[in-house]
């Protein structure tokens, strides 16, 4: 009698203390396309990582039937939200607040950048969209998330301190596939590799000028999209044919590319740190592959802990060129696998998974939000 006893206090212990919640995750596209962007990528990410910790997690999207993410994410309509069903729900970009309807429980808004009116200019387009759904953040969100301080800094400023703020950076993958045969081919020329979108009509004169100077010696290659038309892009910027692009590739067939290149590329889309979050860092050095960044970007802070690269002056394509050179004649080889295993251990997606549920839960339960 007395072990049935402990057995039942046990079970109401175990009862009590449940990770149990319901999620929704509000994706403003359809989440079951091929292509493996980083809002893709983090979207499956992260809510890969909430189901393996017991939590149940739905993505709620713009798509007619039920689906499956990976074979293990339910997909729904967005009229799933009319169930009641869910204890919070979290939008992953700015449009994403505009499809939560009346929602009345806590609601976590993530936002990549923070747009006021003036900055970005390259967001000029659509300003007055981002404008309206920071607003709406503002007024029925209950918790911010962003993924830098200078963002953090920026919101604040505009909005004050009534809504909490939460930083959950861009991670990267704790297991990532063994190398395999080189991508690239048999070829000489060394490979400079630009991954992600092209976002300013900078990023395509830069790397037009980096194909000619390496001509014969490396190669650029693209992986990823030309979106320099959303922002501005003007006649004539388009990539030199010198550039080799494949377009989007999927996530596990990239990380071989980037383990057989000899530098990861990352330009930034101009002068204000705030606009260049780059993810692109973070899959550099995961992978082992010495990064090159500008100036602005606010992830070079791992470059300079990991000693995996170097970073050279905005808009100064001398300074880049040089150090190009450096990282193709002496790459810091022996900075690699303590890279590898940095990244791994302290910026995977199963860390920022842990920020996220105890943010879920302390909203969920009405208890203060816990610091990251």
């Amino acid at each position: 009698m007395e072990d049935f006893n402990i057995f039942l206090c046990l079970a109401a212990l175990c009862l009590v203390s449940s990770p149990y919640m319901k999620i929704g995750i509000i994706f403003h596209k359809n989440p079951l396309l091929p292509p493996s962007g980083i809002d893709l990528i983090r979207l499956r990410a992260i809510s890969n990582g909430l189901i393996k910790r017991g939590i149940e997690a739905e993505i709620l999207a713009p798509v007619e039937r039920d689906g499956l993410v990976e074979g293990l994410v339910p997909v729904r309509p967005l009229d799933a939200l009319k169930s009641g069903a869910y204890d919070l729900v979290k939008t992953c970009y700015h449009p994403s607040i505009a499809l939560i309807r009346d929602y009345p429980r806590p609601i976590v808004s993530r936002i990549v950048r923070v747009v006021d009116d003036r900055l970005p200019e390259r967001d000029e387009a659509s300003r007055e969209e981002l404008l309206a759904c920071q607003a709406m953040i503002r007024d029925r969100a209950s918790c911010v998330v962003l993924n830098n301080a200078e963002n953090a800094k920026r919101w604040h400023n505009m909005y004050g301190n009534a809504l909490p703020v939460v930083l959950v950076p861009t991670g990267c993958p704790a297991v990532i596939p063994p190398a395999g045969d080189n991508p690239f081919g048999p070829h000489g020329e060394k490979v400079i590799l630009f991954l992600g979108s092209l976002a300013a009509p900078r990023m395509i004169r830069m790397i037009n000028e980096i194909a000619q100077h390496f001509e014969g010696r490396a190669r650029v290659h693209f992986i990823g999209q030309d979106k320099s038309h959303l922002y501005g892009r003007h006649e004539g910027y388009t990539l030199s044919p010198l550039v080799i692009q494949y377009g989007e590739l999927p996530e596990t067939d990239v990380w071989n590319y980037i383990r057989h290149a000899h530098i990861g590329l990352a330009l930034a889309t101009g002068p204000y740190p705030f606009d260049n979050d780059m993810s692109k860092i973070y899959s550099y050095l995961r992978g082992g592959l010495a990064a090159l960044s500008e100036g602005p970007i606010v992830n070079n802070a791992l470059i300079s802990k990991t000693g995996l690269g170097l970073t050279f002056t905005y808009d100064d394509m001398e300074d880049l060129l040089e150090k190009a050179g450096t990282l193709l004649q002496k790459p810091p080889t022996d900075k690699r696998e303590t890279t590898m295993a940095f990244m791994a251990q302290m910026h995977s997606w199963e860390q920022r998974v842990d920020t996220y549920v105890k943010l879920f839960r302390a909203l969920i339960n009405n208890s203060p939000i816990p610091d990251p």
